[in-house]
């Protein structure tokens, strides 16, 4: 796109912007529209923005043609940019429509169509315009949240392997600033995966169970473990004979050295036929490696395993002519090669005999063939015949570092009058009844401080609470006061902690949408915590309604029963979904004192959070109907966890 074709763009764009914002002229500020080459392949367009309102970018090569639509999204950023491919026109036009709102709300999904078969990752498409600013958007499976966004392009990534073949409901939600959720109608879809994962993990703490079901049987199978480098770190094989694989990866590599913790690994379950003969054709090895004879056997987990013997003048020779072979190979191939014998003698009348694996066969006759393996792609086939089957599936896992529950801060807000002594006298109490817990649950889980109730008066008091917060010793928070309204910062009048800077120094991090780093994941969700927490309840308005709880290291769409099976140390988190008044006679006051005196019962203190919840829920039924609270996490979380 050369010079003079820039600056026809930015007349066109600027003009067709102001015909779509001529209605709201009077309303709202002028956006500022620029669009410059980004690099010989891709264009950038950028403006400003009306925080949190859906927008739509269009795209023309010939203003006699229709603009198609580029992308439909909204974000939170004062400066919303878009980048687009130049790779097929040299010309190109761009519409920009800000904002989409209308008065009449509108939620659809644009792709898949209704009643398709899919499998494998597969692209869910949205489109919202609704009457308040954009929030967030949701996903839903069979009515179960699978998916949220709370920025950039309304397009989710479905991984159908990790849910059962057959039908499916499908639907999306956008929510406005004012809470209100506006549900898309329903598409149906059906999955066919030859594998499938039953139970896909996100997170693990010392092992990951791996349970997957295949519809190939009899059949070798492979697992790979993947850095984010594109290495594999990890391989396991394995058979089956009815199609069900079940194994685990305990976080170590091939010569069991534990890998980094706070890192993010692609696990890959990789599936192919038998047939019940040999997996590979001797042939085929022996054009690879010019080797004389190979023999086959299987070992104990039933995974075959081969001998080559090549002929050569000596084993030096012989020795030579495979080191020439393993010296081609990428150095995150290497990995999973066993490492080669020592340097032989010169014995003219000797062979050379080379111990592979069903995996290194394939990649042997792969490698004569020309062609580079790719054990990032992850592959199990052993040259399969036309009639043989194979499948793969594959997730991230993110693996957290070990931690132990600790010592519990307390913080609150000043208040005055009567009301406020009633508070003080609260937070006194639950002091004590986490300090008369300590003899029994043991393990440091006591008052921060020491024993310490942080009275937060203005922002140097919020200063001090941000610090203890990423305290080592400090895994459980309770904080009685004030939050913003669109639940991403709590505190005192005028000043808070923002949600942001605290997901920075706690190190916990939620991500929507993986970066293009990542590969084909890229798009997934994922979430990485370097400090959890095992409880926060933060008692203030709103305070579950934005990210602060994946700033605590607790994910919102995570259920706490996958928490569960993964092993991990068990966390919650209680917010409330909308605006709560302070005052003495307040029935959500009265809800929070029958939570904490049910769930620190003074016995064995295994009440589970979600009955604590419930009994509060009881004592105080209008809260239900008021400004429900929202328990995120694992409901069966115990004080004794």
């Amino acid at each position: 796109m050369n010079k003079p074709v820039k600056t026809i763009v930015r007349l066109i764009v600027g003009c067709v912007l102001a015909c779509c914002l001529l209605t709201n002229a009077s309303a709202q500020t002028q956006p500022r529209l620029k669009i410059a080459r980004n690099s010989t392949s891709s264009v950038q367009v950028n403006w400003t923005n009306q925080v949190g309102t859906s927008y739509h970018v269009f795209f023309s090569t010939n203003l006699t043609k229709p603009f198609t639509l580029l992308e439909d999204a909204f974000s939170p950023d004062a400066l919303v940019t878009v980048y687009a491919s130049t790779t097929d026109t040299p010309l190109g036009f761009f519409r920009i429509q800000v904002p989409t709102n209308s008065s009449t709300a509108t939620v659809q999904i644009f792709s898949p169509s209704n009643s398709l078969t899919v499998s494998g990752e597969i692209s869910v498409r949205m489109g919202a315009q609704l009457g308040t600013q954009v929030q967030g958007v949701n996903l839903y499976l069979d009515d179960a949240l699978v998916g949220y966004l709370n920025s950039g392009g309304m397009n989710f990534s479905l991984d159908t392997t990790h849910f059962a073949n057959g039908q499916h409901t499908v639907y999306v939600g956008a929510v406005d600033t004012a809470n209100n959720e506006t549900l898309s109608s329903s598409i149906t879809l059906d999955f066919e995966n030859p594998v499938r994962w039953l139970d896909a993990c996100s997170l693990f703490n010392y092992f990951v169970p791996i349970d997957v079901d295949s519809d190939i049987f009899p059949a070798d199978w492979l697992v790979s473990v993947t850095d984010t480098n594109g290495t594999v770190v990890r391989t396991i094989t394995g058979s089956t004979t009815d199609g069900i694989i079940q194994t685990s990866w305990d976080g170590t590599d091939d010569i069991g050295q534990p890998l980094p913790v706070e890192n993010l690994y692609l696990i890959t379950v990789d599936v192919n036929a038998t047939g019940g003969a040999a997996p590979m054709m001797a042939s085929s090895l022996a054009s690879a490696l010019s080797a004389t004879a190979v023999s086959l056997k299987r070992n104990l987990h039933g995974v075959p395993e081969y001998v080559v013997q090549k002929p050569a003048p000596n084993p030096l020779t012989g020795y030579l002519e495979t080191l020439k072979f393993y010296s081609q190979i990428p150095p995150k191939i290497k990995l999973i090669y066993p490492p080669l014998p020592p340097r032989p003698a010169d014995n003219p009348n000797a062979t050379t005999l080379v111990k592979m694996s069903a995996r290194e066969m394939f990649l042997a006759v792969h490698k004569s063939a020309g062609s580079t393996p790719n054990t990032a792609v992850g592959t199990a086939t052993l040259n399969p015949s036309p009639t043989s089957g194979s499948g793969s599936t594959r997730t991230w896992l993110w693996f957290e570092n070990p931690w132990n529950s600790g010592q519990t801060v307390l913080a609150r807000v000043p208040i005055l009058g009567a009301f406020g002594t009633v508070v003080q006298n609260f937070f006194l109490q639950i002091r004590d009844l986490i300090e008369l817990a300590t003899g029994t649950v043991g393990n440091g889980r006591r008052v921060y401080g020491p024993n310490a109730i942080y009275v937060l008066q203005n922002s140097g008091d919020l200063s001090a609470l941000t610090n203890n917060l990423a305290n080592s010793s400090a895994h459980a928070f309770y904080f009685y006061g004030h939050g913003n309204t669109d639940g991403n910062m709590f505190g005192i009048p005028g000043a808070g902690i923002r949600a942001q800077d605290l997901s920075s120094l706690l190190g916990n991090y939620y991500v929507p949408v993986l970066p293009a780093s990542y590969g084909r994941d890229a798009g997934n969700p994922a979430i990485f915590t370097h400090h959890p927490y095992s409880f926060v309840f933060l008692d203030g308005c709103n305070t579950a309604l934005g990210d602060l709880p994946e700033a605590f290291g607790i994910p919102k769409h995570i259920a706490g029963a996958r928490l569960n099976d993964l092993g991990l140390h068990k966390r919650a988190f209680l917010g409330w979904t909308g605006t709560v008044l302070f005052q003495f006679d307040n029935d959500h006051f009265a809800w929070t004192q029958k939570f904490w005196s049910t769930w620190l019962d003074g016995n064995n203190y295994d009440t589970t959070i979600i009955r604590a919840k419930q009994d509060a829920d009881a004592y105080r039924p209008s809260v239900l109907n008021n400004v429900p609270i929202k328990l995120y996490g694992n409901t069966s979380l115990k004080w004794n966890d």
